[in-house]
C-alpha cells in the first residue's frame, strides 16, 4: 500500500517536473522502463517465464506492456543525450548498460565465501520495489545501432529477459553519413535455457541451490525477436527498389551466423561504428554483443527467409523451428531494370537471364574482375556492387518462377 500511495505521488510531481523540462527546451530522450515478469509461450506449447521490460508514460504508471526483446529505445536526430528512468518490480535489483556508450560507471560489488570482492553489477542498481526512479544518463550519443541490458548478474539477467536495442539515426532516413535507407527492420537474436528459467521463478538458483550458475549453459529455444519459428508470422521489410535497413543485435550467450536467402547483403557499420569500406558479404558473423547494419535491395517482391546458418533451428530438439523468421517485402513502385537491363543481365547472350549467366557474374564478382566492368553494372547506376549481384538473384528467381 505504501508504495502504491507513494508512486501516485510520484507520478504527479513527474509529470511537473517534465512540464518544467519542456518549457526549458531541455534536449534529451527520455523513457520510463519497468523490469518485471512474464510469461512466453514456446512452438511446442512450453510456457516460460522470463523477465523483460515495458515502456511506461510515467514512473509508477504501470501502463505498459512487459515485452522480451524490450521495446526499441529511439534517440531523435540531433539529440546526444538519454536518460533512461528505472522502475523495478522484481525480487531482486537490477540496472542499466548499452553497449559503445559512454557513462560515468559506479560497479556495484559484493564479498564471496572466499573473502574476495567480486562485481555483481557493472554499474549503480535499481533496487526492487523501489518508489523513486533511478536514473541512467549517457551524453554525446552518436548514430547507430546499440544494445543495452541490465548490467547486474548479466550471465542470469540477461538470459531471463532484460534487453532490448536502442538506435539513433545521423539524419532522417540516413542511418549512417552517407548511409541512406527506405526503410528498416531490428533482429534480436537471442536463445532461451528453459531449466535456468524455471530455477530463477521457483528460487532455486544461486549459491548452494540447483542451479548454481551458467556455466552449463544449454538453450532448447532459438528466437528472433523474441519468438521462435513458426510464432511471430511474417515481419514488413519494406517495397521492391527500397534500400532496406536491417539492424542485427546478437542478445544471446552464443555466437550466430544470419544468412538471408538470395541476397548479398552490404554491411555498413558495427558496434554503432560505420565502415570506411562496406563489405559485400552473404552471411554474418554475429558474437554475443555483437550489432551489425546491413542494407539489402531487390525488385522481386515476396517472403525471404533468414535464418542461423549454424542450425539452430529447432524447438527443444524438433525442427523446424527456431531462429527462422520471414521478411516479408511487397511490389513497390520504384525503378526497374527495363528492356536494357534485361539485356545487360543476359550476359551469355542466349536471349534468357537465368543461372549460367549468375554463374558468369559471380565468377567475375569472386576474380575481383569488376571494379571496372561496365559489363556487370545491371542496373547502370555507374558502379558494380551486391545490388547489380541481387538483382541478378532476383531476376533468376523470377525467371525460374515463371518457368522460362
Amino acid at each position: 500500500m505504501r508504495k502504491t500511495v507513494l508512486r501516485t505521488a510520484r507520478i504527479t510531481i513527474t509529470a511537473a517536473v517534465l512540464i518544467l523540462a519542456a518549457a526549458n527546451t531541455a534536449t534529451a530522450a527520455e523513457y520510463f522502463l519497468r523490469a518485471d515478469t512474464t510469461t512466453k509461450l514456446m512452438p511446442d506449447g512450453a510456457s516460460v517465464t522470463m523477465w523483460g521490460f515495458a515502456q511506461d508514460s510515467s514512473f509508477g504508471a504501470e501502463d505498459g506492456t512487459v515485452t522480451v526483446p524490450g521495446p526499441v529505445l529511439v534517440v531523435p536526430v540531433g539529440d546526444p543525450n538519454l536518460t533512461i528512468h528505472m522502475d523495478n518490480n522484481l525480487s531482486v535489483p537490477v540496472s542499466m548498460v548499452i553497449h559503445g556508450l559512454v557513462t560515468t560507471m559506479k560497479p556495484v560489488k559484493f564479498t564471496d565465501g572466499q573473502g574476495r570482492q567480486r562485481v555483481k553489477s557493472f554499474t549503480h542498481e535499481t533496487l526492487a520495489g523501489n518508489t523513486d526512479p533511478c536514473d541512467y544518463t549517457w551524453t554525446g550519443i552518436t548514430p547507430g545501432t546499440y544494445l543495452y541490458h541490465s548490467g547486474t548478474r548479466v550471465a542470469v539477467q540477461v538470459q531471463m529477459g532484460l534487453y532490448g536495442c536502442m538506435k539513433k539515426d545521423f539524419a532522417s532516413g540516413q542511418a549512417y553519413e552517407s548511409v541512406s535507407y527506405d526503410s528498416e527492420v531490428v533482429l534480436v537474436f537471442s536463445e532461451v535455457d528453459p531449466a535456468l528459467h524455471v530455477a530463477v521463478a521457483t528460487n532455486n538458483y544461486g549459491p548452494a541451490l540447483a542451479m548454481t550458475s551458467t556455466i552449463d549453459y544449454q538453450p532448447k529455444y532459438f528466437l528472433i525477436n523474441g519468438d521462435a519459428y513458426p510464432i511471430g508470422g511474417a515481419i514488413s521489410a519494406g517495397q521492391t527498389g527500397d534500400d532496406i535497413l536491417l539492424r542485427f543485435v546478437n542478445a544471446g550467450i552464443e555466437t550466430h551466423a544470419p544468412i538471408l536467402n538470395d541476397f548479398y547483403m552490404t554491411v555498413v557499420a558495427e558496434d554503432g561504428w560505420k565502415l570506411n569500406w562496406p563489405k559485400e558479404q552473404y552471411s554474418l558473423i554475429l558474437p554475443a554483443a555483437k550489432t551489425k547494419d546491413v542494407i539489402i535491395t531487390t525488385d522481386i517482391a515476396g517472403q525471404y527467409p533468414v535464418y542461423d546458418r549454424r542450425l539452430r533451428l529447432t524447438n527443444a530438439g524438433t525442427s523446424p523451428g527456431g531462429m527462422l523468421a520471414f521478411l516479408n517485402i511487397t511490389a513497390g513502385g520504384g525503378a526497374t531494370l527495363g528492356t536494357q537491363g534485361q539485356a545487360k543481365a543476359d550476359l551469355d547472350g542466349d536471349g534468357d537471364v537465368d543461372r549460367d549467366d549468375l554463374k558468369m557474374f559471380r565468377r567475375a564478382w569472386r576474380g575481383g574482375k569488376h571494379s571496372n566492368d561496365n559489363l556487370l553494372d545491371v542496373n547502370s547506376d555507374g558502379d558494380v556492387n551486391s545490388e547489380d549481384l541481387n538483382l541478378m538473384l532476383s531476376l533468376v528467381k523470377g525467371s525460374s518462377k515463371s518457368g522460362k
